[in-house]
């Protein structure tokens, strides 16, 4: 899988804001990866659902929780 297409962009762009809009949990509609799919792709994927659901600092759970 390599970069994704306007089309698979849109679809998790749209899936983020409907997860939004129905006051879903983001931990619980955030996208997973799929098997044998590249971490680029799924960040990628990952981004355009944040975007969707408004987020706008889409970094990474594990490197938002690092506190001393």
């Amino acid at each position: 899988m390599g970069k994704l297409t306007a089309e698979q962009k849109v679809r998790e762009y749209n899936r983020g804001q409907k997860a939004a809009s129905e006051g879903r949990s983001r931990s619980w509609s955030d996208p997973w990866a799929y098997p044998f799919e590249s971490n680029q792709h799924y960040e990628e994927r990952r981004e355009a659902f944040n975007q969707g659901y408004g987020i706008i600092d889409a970094t990474p759970m594990s490197v938002r929780r690092s506190r001393p």
